[in-house]
C-alpha cells in the first residue's frame, strides 16, 4: 500500500511538473507569436489612450458627415473593408475596435451600450474627430449606436441599422433549450498559454466561415489568436444580454434620417424535404425579428425600411451594394440639410 501511495505521489508531481513546464512554454510560444503576427499585420490606424486601456481607431478620407462603424458582437473591421473604401471616396470614415477586440486593448469586465458610447466618444476625441456624424450599426452594432444618440444626439446627423438587434430581443424570442458554451469557457484559459494557436483550432473556425482571401483570412486569424480575445466575446456576449432584455423598449429618435436594413433570404429546405424541427424554430424567430426591425423603423418618423431579400444578417457581407448605397444616401441627406 506504502509502494502504491508513492508511486501515486511521484507521478502527482510529475504531472504537475508537466502542466507548469507546458505553461512556461506555452506562455512564451503565445507571446512570441502575438508579437510576430503584429509585424506581419501592423494596426492600419492608431493607438489612443481611453481611460487606461489603448484603442484602435483608423479614419481616412475627407469630407463631413464622418461615417462611423460600429460592429457586431465580436466581429473585425477587416472584413468590413469592401464597404470602406467606397465611402471614403466620398466622405471622412472612422472605424475602430470596442475594448479587447482588433487591435484594442482588453479591459477586465464586459462593456455594455453605455460605456460602449461614452468609450466611443472619449476616442472621438482624443483623435481629433469632431465632425457631425451618419453611424452605421450592425447586429448589435444597431444596439451601441442608438445608445451613443441617446448620450451625443447633437454629434449624429443619421443612422443606418443594419439587421439591428433590438433591446427587448431576449425577451421575445421564442423559448429555446440553453446552449452550452463549455468549449468556449475552456478556450479563454488555455489561449493565454498558446494551445488554440498550437492545435489551429481559430484557423479550423475562420476556415468554416464566408470565401475570404488568403492574406485577409490570416489577419481576421491573427486577431482572433490574442490571448484574450476569447475571454472579450464572453464577458462581451454576456453584457450583450443585459443590453437586450430591457423592460422599456428603444427610445425615440424623433425625425433622425433612419435607414433600417433586414435580412429577408427566404429560409426554405433543400427542394423535395420537409422542414426540419430547426428550420421550423428559425422561421420562428424570423418572424419575432421582423416584428423588432418594424419597430426599430417606427422609432423616427424620417425613416426608411428595406428588406435585403438576397441576404441573411450578413448582408454587408451578401449585398454589399446596398450597404453602400444607403449610406451614402444619408450622407447626401445630412449635407442638404445643412
Amino acid at each position: 500500500m506504502t509502494i502504491i501511495k508513492r508511486l501515486l505521489k511521484f507521478l502527482a508531481i510529475g504531472l504537475l511538473g508537466f502542466v507548469i513546464m507546458f505553461s512556461i512554454i506555452g506562455r512564451t510560444y503565445q507571446v512570441i507569436a502575438e508579437n510576430q503576427d503584429l509585424e506581419r499585420f501592423p494596426p492600419p490606424g492608431r493607438l489612443l489612450n481611453v481611460r487606461g486601456a489603448n484603442m484602435h481607431i483608423d479614419c481616412y478620407g475627407d469630407g463631413s458627415p464622418t461615417v462611423v462603424f460600429e460592429q457586431g458582437l465580436g466581429a473585425l473591421n477587416e472584413t468590413w473593408e469592401e464597404i470602406f473604401a467606397p465611402i471614403a471616396a466620398i466622405t471622412r470614415v472612422c472605424y475602430y475596435d470596442r475594448v479587447g477586440m482588433g487591435y484594442s486593448d482588453p479591459v477586465d469586465h464586459g462593456t455594455q451600450a453605455p460605456e460602449v458610447a461614452s468609450r466611443l466618444q472619449e476616442l472621438l476625441v482624443a483623435a481629433g474627430e469632431y465632425n457631425e456624424m451618419v453611424l452605421v450599426g450592425w447586429s448589435a452594432g444597431g444596439v451601441y449606436i442608438r445608445e451613443f444618440y441617446k448620450q451625443f444626439p447633437e454629434r449624429v446627423q443619421g443612422m443606418v441599422f443594419v439587421d439591428s438587434s433590438h433591446e427587448q430581443q431576449q425577451l421575445r424570442f421564442p423559448p429555446s433549450e440553453p446552449v452550452s458554451n463549455t468549449l468556449m469557457q475552456l478556450a479563454q484559459y488555455v489561449a493565454p498559454i498558446g494551445a488554440l494557436r498550437m492545435f489551429g483550432l481559430i484557423e479550423a473556425r475562420v476556415g468554416q466561415a464566408a470565401d475570404m482571401s488568403e492574406e485577409l483570412r490570416a489577419r481576421v486569424v491573427a486577431r482572433y489568436n490574442t490571448s484574450h480575445a476569447i475571454r472579450t466575446q464572453l464577458e462581451a456576449s454576456d453584457a450583450f444580454n443585459f443590453d437586450t432584455t430591457q423592460a422599456e423598449p428603444p427610445s425615440s429618435l424623433g425625425d433622425l434620417p433612419v435607414i433600417v436594413l433586414t435580412q429577408g433570404e427566404p429560409i426554405e429546405p433543400p427542394e423535395g424535404e420537409e422542414p426540419s424541427e430547426s428550420l421550423l424554430r428559425q422561421r420562428e424567430i424570423r418572424e419575432v425579428w421582423n416584428e423588432l426591425q418594424i419597430e426599430l423603423a417606427e422609432l423616427s418618423t424620417n425613416s426608411r425600411h428595406i428588406i435585403a431579400t438576397e441576404s441573411g444578417h450578413g448582408i454587408h457581407a451578401d449585398q454589399p451594394a446596398l450597404v453602400i448605397d444607403s449610406i451614402k444616401d444619408l450622407v447626401s441627406l445630412a449635407r442638404e440639410s445643412r
